[in-house]
C-alpha cells in the first residue's frame, strides 16, 4: 500500500516531509543514499560508536542497571523491559540534578519538558556493549537478551522446587548443582558492578572505569584506529577539530591505517562535490553559499573524482549494484566536467530512493535556500568517538577534566 498526502500548500508540504525526514536515519541525512560506504568506513576506524552516543559513562550505567534486574525476581521481560525504562529515566533525571549543564545527558531536552525519550540509553549503547565485549551473550538483541535472562531465572526457580523434594540426598544434591550451574551463566563482563552503583551516578568515568574500558577496546577492536589512540595516548587527537584534520598526525598510525584513511578522505572529497551540487539544484541556484561552493570545487572536480571506487566498495564489502553504479557515473561525469550529467544521476538517485514526491531534486525551489541539506564532508563518527576517547582520557588523568 502506497501511502501519500494531499500537498494544499508549499510549507504544509514541507513540514510533512521534514516529519518523513526525521524518521530516517539519525545524524545527516543520506539524502543520496551512501551509508553503506559511510557506516562501512566508519566501523573500520571506530567500532562500536554511533551517531547518537553521547558519553562514555553509558557503557556502564546501562549494565549496572540490567545486571541489577537481572539480578531481581522478576521473571516477565515485559516487566523487566518497562522498570529498565524507568531505571534509565530515573538515571537521567538524577545526572540533570546533580548538573544542568553537564553535556552528553540522553534526554536532557524531553527531561526539562516532563517527557522522555523513545530510545533510550540502553538500545543507543547496545551495540557497542556487544562490540566491546562487555556484554557476553553473543549477538543477541537487548529484548531476546532480557528473555534469555528470565526464562533462566524461571528454570532455576523450577530445578531449586524439584530439588527441595523428598528424593534421595543424591538426587538433591545433583537438582541444587544443576540449578546453581545453571544460573551461573554470565551475561556481562562487568567486575566493576557494586550493588550501590545507583548511589554513585555520575556523568564522569571513574579510574576503573575509563581503564576497564579502555582495555575492552583495545582487546576486542585491534588494529583500529581507535584502538591505537586509546593504546597510544594520543591525545593530540582531542585538538582536532574533523576527520580531515587527522592527516595532520597520520603519520603517528600504522600503514593499514593510514592506507584506509586516505580512501575514506577521498570519498568525502568526492562526495562533497555531489552533496554541494544537490543544494545547488534544490534551491534552484538560489543557496547562495552552496553556489559559491561549488563554483570553487568545478576547478577541483577532476582530481576529486580520481579515486578507486571499486577498492572502496570491496573492502568494506558493498555489493549493491546500483550504489556502485551510482557512484561511477558520478566519477565519470566529474571527470569529464559534465555538470548536466551530475544533475542527472543525482536526481535519479534520489528519485529512487524517496519516490518523486519526497524527493528535493524533484520540487527545486520549494526548501529554504539558507539551509544546507544532506551534509558536507563526511565525519565518519570522529566526533563521537573523540567524546568517548575525551572522557577515557579524563578518567586517566591524562588531560584536563575541566578542559571541556
Amino acid at each position: 500500500m502506497q501511502l501519500g498526502w494531499i500537498d494544499f500548500s508549499k510549507t504544509e508540504r514541507n513540514k510533512i516531509l521534514s516529519v518523513l525526514d526525521l524518521l530516517s536515519q539519525d545524524g545527516t541525512l543520506d539524502e543520496l543514499g551512501i551509508a553503506p560506504v559511510r557506516d562501512g568506513f566508519s566501523n573500520l576506524f571506530f567500532p562500536g560508536t554511533s551517531t547518537i552516543q553521547t558519553r562514555a559513562k553509558y557503557f556502564f550505567l546501562v549494565p549496572y542497571a540490567l545486571k541489577e534486574l537481572e539480578l531481581s525476581e522478576e521473571t516477565n521481560p515485559n516487566k523487566i523491559l518497562r522498570e529498565l525504562n524507568e531505571v534509565e529515566r530515573e538515571c537521567g533525571e538524577l545526572l540533570l540534578e546533580q548538573n544542568r549543564n553537564e553535556n552528553g545527558i540522553i534526554g536532557k531536552r524531553s527531561l526539562q519538558n516532563g517527557k522522555w525519550v523513545k530510545r533510550t540509553p540502553a538500545d543507543i549503547y547496545w551495540a557497542g556493549l556487544r562490540k566491546y565485549g562487555i556484554f557476553t551473550g553473543g549477538n543477541i538483541s537487548l529484548t531476546e537478551y532480557v528473555r534469555a535472562a528470565c526464562a533462566l531465572k524461571k528454570q532455576k526457580t523450577t530445578l531449586s522446587k524439584l530439588g527441595n523434594r523428598n528424593d534421595s540426598v543424591e538426587e538433591n544434591e545433583t537438582d541444587d548443582k544443576n540449578a546453581g550451574n545453571l544460573f551461573k551463566m554470565q551475561f556481562w563482563k562487568m567486575p566493576l558492578y557494586s550493588e550501590y552503583w545507583y548511589d554513585e551516578i555520575s556523568m564522569q568515568l571513574t579510574k576503573d572505569e575509563g581503564a576497564f574500558l579502555k582495555e575492552q577496546i583495545i582487546m576486542t577492536c585491534p588494529n583500529t584506529m581507535l584502538s591505537h589512540i586509546l593504546e597510544n595516548n594520543m591525545t593530540e587527537v582531542l585538538e582536532l577539530e574533523t576527520f580531515a584534520d587527522l592527516s595532520a598526525i597520520m603519520d603517528k598510525f600504522p600503514d593499514k591505517i593510514q592506507d584506509d584513511y586516505y580512501l575514506a578522505l577521498a570519498f568525502s572529497n568526492f562526495m562533497l562535490v555531489a552533496r554541494t551540487l544537490y543544494n545547488v539544484m534544490i534551491s534552484d541556484e538560489q543557496n547562495e553559499e552552496a553556489n559559491e561552493v561549488f563554483e570553487l570545487l568545478k576547478e577541483e572536480m577532476a582530481d576529486r573524482a580520481n579515486l578507486d571506487i571499486d577498492t572502496i566498495t570491496n573492502k568494506l564489502y558493498i555489493f549493491k549494484t546500483d550504489l556502485k553504479n551510482f557512484l561511477k557515473q558520478l566519477q565519470i561525469c566529474m571527470l569529464n566536467s559534465d555538470v548536466d550529467g551530475m544533475e542527472k544521476a543525482i536526481k535519479a538517485r534520489e528519485v529512487m530512493l524517496k519516490g518523486a514526491n519526497r524527493a528535493k531534486t524533484a520540487h527545486p525551489g520549494e526548501f529554504n535556500n539558507d539551509e544546507w541539506y544532506g551534509g558536507r564532508e563526511l565525519d565518519y563518527r570522529f566526533y563521537n568517538a573523540k567524546t568517548i576517547i575525551k572522557d577515557i582520557f579524563e578518567s586517566e588523568g591524562l588531560i584536563d577534566v575541566k578542559s571541556k
